[in-house]
């Protein structure tokens, strides 16, 4: 690996700054703490325009360097309602809350490139936008950022971000162009009948028999009502009735699921089958439904020449041996949003090929990992920034 040595040197800094984060972590829109000490950390590096509560609790920070484009570099920050399993000394101090999906991590490469890029303005001319952004994992913080501004008023004219990735071998980086994440939605479905005593079901309108003909129906989308060479899951993935006995017939029963596709032409027809099956399900068995279909993150599309840049740094960084190509997954990221108005890439980083999952409650950030991408950043900016 040929990492930027003045990074790897701050690597016991860097550790501290990222057990820091995960020992008080806060959740979507309530990132105080963590913005507050991120904007300390940018202003002790000198970079002189930091903003503070942008779409809530965000923070950028601003470096110039003479005139030239303008790119935006982003972590997210907040952290999930899971309760820390791990036994480390930098456990989670919040009960019910752990950073389980490497955010802390994410920051301190952000955070670390930005102490290495503020050092070293003579290696690259135009202007970096370090965006910490709050609110990730309920896609909600993108949007607030966005739409407060930030990428207009500087005239960001790409974007790039890093994610951990358990599985892949610490040391490498993955990233392909085109489609990787998936456009994740999510819907509730009220089926409302007529309640009464389980002996006389033929004085009940029975929501529970509806529910499961629901069920069952709504898995011909996937199975028959799409492309099969198409990548399209849908899964209920809640159910609960309002009856807490065994012998009542309840009145109402609540279906929660979740819909996510790569090819966004499926944006307005799969909503559209959703209802149309629920409809006719519900006139059947004699109830009536409610339906909350909500659109959340877009599929992340990486653009083909900031991904061919993204890759040739970190050959140059790692190898090309150790930049690998990613198969898309069907999770999601509102970093989509971001591409979504600016070329740009996502890419992975390893967190090793033993890490457990994310969301896990006994995950962990990789520490070895930090001085990678912080470098990863550094050298993108002053290629970018040549």
């Amino acid at each position: 690996m040929h990492l930027i040595q003045e990074i790897v040197d701050q690597y016991p800094r860097l550790v501290q700054w990222r057990h820091d984060f995960h020992r008080h972590p806060e959740l979507c829109h309530e990132e105080k703490r963590t913005a507050a000490r991120v904007a300390q950390l940018l202003r002790s590096f000198g970079i002189g325009e930091v903003i503070e509560d942008v779409g809530t609790t965000g923070v950028v920070g601003v470096l110039h360097a003479g005139d030239g484009p303008v790119v935006a570099l982003r972590a997210d920050m907040d952290a999930l309602p899971v309760a820390e399993a791990g036994v480390h000394d930098h456990r989670s101090l919040t009960p019910d809350v752990c950073h389980a999906c490497g955010h802390d991590g994410h920051m301190v490469m952000l955070l670390g490139a930005a102490q290495y890029l503020a050092s070293r303005t003579d290696l690259f001319h135009g202007t970096v936008l370090f965006v910490f952004q709050p609110a990730e994992e309920v896609a909600t913080g993108a949007v607030a950022m966005l739409d407060a501004g930030i990428l207009s008023k500087y005239g960001v004219q790409s974007a790039y971000a890093l994610h951990t990735y358990p599985g892949l071998a610490t040391g490498k980086i993955g990233v392909s162009p085109g489609t990787v994440l998936a456009s994740v939605n999510s819907f509730t479905i009220r089926l409302t009948g007529v309640s009464g005593h389980a002996g006389f079901p033929h004085v009940c309108t029975d929501p529970i028999a509806a529910s499961a003909a629901v069920v069952n129906a709504l898995q011909t989308i996937a199975s028959q009502g799409v492309d099969p060479l198409d990548s399209v899951v849908l899964a209920v993935t809640g159910c609960r009735s309002s009856s807490h006995t065994h012998n009542v017939v309840p009145e109402t029963v609540e279906l929660k699921g979740t819909v996510r596709y790569l090819d966004a032409e499926y944006g307005d027809l799969l909503p559209k089958k959703v209802r149309a099956i629920v409809a006719g399900v519900a006139t059947g068995y004699g109830v009536h439904a409610e339906i909350d279909y909500v659109k959340g993150t877009p599929p992340l599309a990486n653009t083909e020449r900031e991904t061919e840049l993204a890759r040739r740094v970190a050959g140059e960084l790692l190898g090309d041996e150790n930049v690998v190509p990613m198969t898309p997954a069907m999770v999601g990221e509102d970093f989509a949003f971001f591409l979504e108005r600016v070329p740009g890439a996502l890419a992975f980083i390893g967190n090793g090929e033993d890490s457990v999952a994310l969301h896990n409650p006994s995950f962990d950030f990789n520490d070895a990992a930090l001085p990678v991408g912080a470098s990863y950043f550094s050298r993108l900016v002053q290629t970018v920034l040549s």
